[in-house]
């Protein structure tokens, strides 16, 4: 009699923990994820901090979390996720025990191995009582925006196309002052006229000073980047390592030029998450922008060369500087190269491939070591 009376109070035991702790066991747990930044290059390393609280009186005996990533994202160091890796992308599952009225913060420390537009959103939670006769499940839409710029070059891995017509830009950006821009004030060197001797200057700085003039020939330039045919998944490479470095070039040669203070904007052929034109404009804001269209570009083509430079030709006002990155033939977009020039702007090829062998192979080794790094981190 006793042993079931013991059996009958074991099963009405197993019965209340599983109507109170398992149909309560997602009530007052409150989940929240943050990025250290929102913004990174590909390369860089980002903190992922995730924060589970679980506000009533009863613990929760055991909660999982599914949460995806992008494929391109690496966790370093030791993780309690298992991962489940695809192509596009990752499923994290990690497990958590809450006692009363407790907080969990757990840090994540990630590389970001590819350039893109990402929505971290959905998690998933699922918990229950202590043997798994009640489960709870609940999505939790979490936004975690974070964009990763392309990957910026070192200038050994520029084409020499690039320091030549950048040589060519410097000259005739610097090379005549205009006299209605003025910048300040300088110290009078021998042979400067009189007229232009700054006396409050002078008078403040106990130094006789002239007006310092500025140059009115800051280029207005354009970057045309031409995607070309990119055939994704395709055995043996559909050149989407190419195209990338055609990106990783553009994204360089922006970020030098902004740099020197040129007004730079950017066309492209591919399609897009973000603009598919940006006109030409300088400064951090302007660096920003172009870099998340960058980011943006998909591998894929919307349109030719040609179209895109015969649209060029409608926009009207101060002649441009086109710095086209291309590995086609001149001859399959000449008609339009010409009409350009036609009309005033000055035009420029970029070869990703005019490069040499080494530097080409060097891009290729440094990405394969950047892996097996990560792989054995």
């Amino acid at each position: 009699m006793a042993l079931i009376w013991m059996i009958v109070t074991a099963v009405l035991l197993l019965l209340i923990q599983a109507q109170l702790i398992g149909r309560f066991a997602l009530r007052g747990v409150r989940y929240s994820r943050t990025l250290s930044r929102d913004r990174c290059y590909v390369g860089e390393n980002l903190e992922l901090i995730e924060v589970l609280e679980n506000d009533k009186r009863l613990f929760v005996p055991w909660l999982r979390l599914e949460s995806e990533f992008p494929a391109s994202f690496r966790f370093r160091g030791v993780t309690s996720h298992h991962t489940y890796l695809g192509n596009v992308y990752q499923t994290h599952t990690s497990g958590f025990s809450l006692l009363p009225r407790r907080r969990v913060t757990r840090r994540h420390f990630l590389t970001c191995e590819g350039r893109g537009i990402f929505q971290l959103s959905t998690v998933f939670m699922t918990s229950g009582d202590l043997f798994g006769f009640v489960e709870q499940s609940r999505s939790e839409n979490i936004k975690t925006p974070l964009i990763v710029y392309p990957k910026l070059l070192n200038t050994s891995q520029l084409p020499l196309s690039w320091h030549n017509w950048q040589g060519d830009l410097s000259v005739r950006r610097w090379i005549l002052e205009d006299p209605f821009l003025i910048e300040g004030s300088r110290e009078y060197h021998s042979g400067d006229p009189t007229n232009r001797i700054h006396w409050k200057a002078s008078a403040r700085t106990g130094g006789l000073q002239v007006f310092k003039q500025g140059y009115s020939a800051d280029p207005y330039v354009m970057i045309v980047l031409d995607m070309g045919k990119v055939n994704l998944g395709a055995q043996g490479g559909g050149g989407e390592q190419e195209a990338e470095y055609a990106i990783s070039l553009a994204a360089t040669c922006i970020t030098e030029l902004i740099a020197s203070g040129v007004a730079v904007g950017l066309v492209h052929t591919a399609h897009t998450l973000k603009e598919n034109r940006i006109p030409p404009g300088s400064g951090s804001t302007q660096l920003q922008i172009l870099m998340e269209a960058l980011s943006g570009i998909r591998l894929q083509q919307k349109r030719t060369l040609t179209d895109c430079l015969i649209e060029e030709t409608t926009y009207k006002g101060l002649t441009r500087d086109y710095l086209i990155i291309t590995e086609a033939e001149i001859s399959s977009f000449g008609q339009a190269y010409k009409q350009l020039e036609n009309r005033g702007h000055k035009i420029n090829l970029l070869d990703p491939k005019d490069r040499n062998q080494s530097s080409r192979e060097k891009y290729a080794a440094d990405e394969q070591v950047s892996l097996r790094k990560e792989a054995q981190g």
